[in-house]
This record gives C-alpha cells, structure tokens and sequence, in this order.
C-alpha cells in the first residue's frame, strides 16, 4: 500500500494528467487485486484436487499348459482260462451217415389178398428214409408211414392174391447210431387175409438185427405155415 500512495503522491505534484493516470492504474490495481483474491478464495475453499494413483497392474506369469500324457496300457490281471480240450480216447468213435436197405420177407405165401404190420427198431441207431414195396408186392396197393420214431407201419393190397417167397416191403434205413451199437429188427401187429375166402391167415414171425460194426444184418421174416 505504501508503494500506491507513493505513486498518488507523484502524480499530484507532476501535473494532473498523471494523477488521472495513475488514478486509472490505481483502479485497475484494485479490481485485479480483488478478483484475484476471489479467485484465491475459491480455489482454497475447493481445497486441492484429489490425485488419481495409477497403481501398476501386475502382469500375470505365462501359463504353462500342462502336456497331456498317454495313460499307461491297461495291464489284465486275470488269468487266462484254461479251454477244456477232448481227448479221442475219451470221445465215441463217429461213424459217418450210411444207409442199409432192409428186406422183409415172406416165406410159403398162399393167396394173401391183404398184409399188414409194424417193424420196431431202434430209433437211436436207424432213422426211416424209405419204404418201397419188394418183389412180391409189384401189383398191390402199398402204403406206409410213421407216427412214432422207431416204429414203420406198412400195409400191402392185393386182389390176385400174394403167392410164393421173397421180399414183400424194402425199408431203407439211415445209420445215426455209433459203430458199436445194434439194433433188433421186429415184426409186431401182423394182419393177413385169404385174397377169395377173406379170412385170417395164422402167421409166424421171426426177428432180424443189425449191427453198425461190419456192418452186419439179419432179415425179418414172415412165415406161413404149409
């Protein structure tokens, strides 16, 4: 303030040019002391501007991806299992699918107009493949069939009459059984009949047998008494 006053002072003494000059800078002094307080003032009571701390970011390590690795070969710890074998000592010997051709015959036929039978076999040795009718039977009316593995029925016609010896039926067989097995070959349920008188005529029957070893085979036979 004494430097203003001071100032006044000179321009008063000088000339009155100066002094409204100086009033003017005076003035001025004053206006621009006061707005800069203001400023001061506003500036203090807003108080210092909060500074914003950029704190480092920490760079992450670099990520190792871990390596996969083959999982170890599965090792079995069961023990293997025996598989039984056979012995060919201890198996049935096989013999191969054949076939035999059994007759039946009829010995001392006289005027048979009508024959009728069951052969029995074996079921687990033989199996029926055929039935034909045999040389005494050419001109009659033959029929066969089995109801029951292991039992052949055959039934003959004949209005000539039957007469004389020979094969009346052919009855092929299938050989299923092993070599050692046999089968007996029997004549049972025998009907025969007069071609003219239509009675009953007395029959007499006789076992035959067949064996797969050799092989080896006995007829059955059908006898009519004289």
């Amino acid at each position: 303030m004494r430097f203003w006053l001071e100032m006044g002072l000179i321009a008063l003494s000088d000339h009155w040019k100066w002094a409204v000059g100086a009033a003017t800078v005076l003035l001025m002094v004053v206006i621009g002391t006061l707005f800069l307080g203001v400023l001061r003032s506003d500036t203090a009571e807003a108080g210092p501007a909060p500074s914003v701390i950029l704190e480092p970011t920490a760079i992450p390590d670099q990520v190792s991806t871990p390596i996969p690795t083959s999982p170890p070969d599965v090792v079995s710890t069961r023990s293997p299992t025996a598989v039984p074998t056979l012995s060919p000592q201890a198996a049935d010997p096989v013999v191969l699918a054949s076939t035999v051709n059994v007759p039946i015959y009829l010995t001392g036929a006289k005027n048979v107009g009508s024959l009728e039978f069951v052969l029995t076999y074996d079921p687990t040795v033989l199996e029926v493949s055929e039935v034909e009718a045999g040389g005494l039977a050419q001109n009659s009316l033959f029929d066969f069939g089995v109801r029951v593995p292991g039992r052949l029925w055959a039934g003959l016609i004949d209005t000539d009459g039957i007469n004389g010896d020979g094969p009346v039926a052919v009855v092929s067989f299938k050989v299923i059984g092993p070599g050692s097995s046999t089968s007996r070959l029997t004549l049972e349920n025998v009907s025969t009949y007069d071609a003219r008188s239509l009675l009953d005529i007395l029959t007499d029957a006789t076992s035959g047998n067949f064996t797969v070893d050799g092989p080896t085979l006995t007829s059955p036979v059908l006898a009519f008494p004289r």
